[in-house]
């Protein structure tokens, strides 16, 4: 079975913290999408294969990442080719879960599990598509199917944080993502760490930034769940820790353009004006098209007498963000 080992690199490549759902539909021209460089061939053998499902789940994958609502379509035209093949159907729920298509998506993973009955991460994916349509009395039922299960117990616990979340239970979510992280082992999901790292930072609980190690662990190229353990060490006041954070962020990630701009902030705090330049200098080249960076580099050029670089950077904030109206008003004070 394909599904568990192509949907899944899929599904990680779209989460981030959020199990892959919630996430933003992204659409475009249907022409200009299937015409691509990368898809035009598969496009074309469609046209030639028009009732050949394994083109249509080829493409799906292909657009999966980018254009999510043109995969769905592909996946479920799969699947009605061959309806009993469980990867098309899975396919498509979880594109559907992307593009927040919930009632879509739960009847695609039921579709799925009538090929394949008691496919422990499809019940998980089901459960997880009938939350997010509120169908809670629903995937608490699955729930408590998996929890008695070796291989689904973790999930079970999950998805009844997520419940209690969504009723905003902290305590009780609290809970059950710690019974989550414990049950899954060595390899608890990312997800599921990261969100009891957020849900412990809530309320102040320092526990959060063992979370947010454990999050980094799982995945050391990720500066991501660092960067939310320095955020939270700045809003405990232990600045040092902060410092160090940040910068280890950035050996993880050298391209991580919050860290910079967080490094930049504390040194601007500080009055340490070259400092604060060299971090916001390393935002604008890690994000080249971030207003936001150019403005702050412009306000230390300033406090170190480049007034002309300045200009030069609040012009560019300026180009980058409409209405910059901090940046504007930068340029009618400096400029003769």
């Amino acid at each position: 079975m394909k599904y568990l080992s192509i949907l899944l690199l899929l599904v990680g490549a779209q989460a981030c913290n959020t199990a892959g759902t919630r996430q933003p539909a992204t659409t475009g021209n249907a022409d200009t999408v299937l015409q691509s460089d990368i898809i035009r061939p598969v496009t074309d053998s469609i046209r030639q294969f028009p009732d050949n499902p394994e083109l249509y789940y080829r493409r799906a994958l292909l657009l999966f990442n980018t254009n999510p609502v043109f995969a769905q379509a592909d996946f479920e035209k799969a699947a009605t080719l061959m309806p009993a093949n469980t990867d098309y159907w899975a396919g498509a729920g979880e594109a559907a879960l992307i593009v927040n298509d919930y009632k879509k998506a739960a009847g695609y993973f039921q579709q799925a599990l009538a090929t394949a009955p008691g496919y422990t991460y499809l019940e998980y994916r089901l459960a997880t598509a009938l939350i997010e349509n509120k169908s809670y009395a629903a995937a608490d039922s699955i729930a408590n199917v998996l929890a008695q299960t070796k291989e689904g117990r973790d999930k079970a616990f999950y998805l009844k944080a997520r419940m209690a979340e969504d009723k905003q239970d902290t305590v009780t979510a609290i809970r059950h993502l710690t019974s989550a992280i414990h049950a899954a082992g060595a390899q608890p999901e990312f997800e599921a760490v990261m969100e009891l790292g957020d849900l412990l930072r809530s309320r102040k609980a320092i526990a959060a930034l063992t979370y947010y190690t454990q999050a980094w662990r799982l995945d050391t190229t990720n500066a991501y769940p660092l960067y939310e353990a320095a955020q939270f060490q700045e809003e405990l006041g232990d600045e040092p820790a902060a410092l160090f954070t940040y910068r280890k962020c950035i050996i993880a990630d050298p391209g991580f353009e919050p860290a910079y701009l967080a490094l930049g902030k504390i040194y601007s705090n500080k009055k340490a004006w070259k400092e604060a330049y060299t971090y916001y200098n390393m935002a604008a080249k890690s994000a080249p098209t971030d207003a936001w960076a150019y403005y702050y580099r412009a306000q230390t050029q300033e406090q170190l007498g480049n007034k002309a670089l300045a200009i030069e950077d609040y012009t560019k904030a300026s180009s980058f963000k409409k209405d910059f109206q901090e940046a504007k008003a930068a340029l009618e004070r400096l400029k003769p």
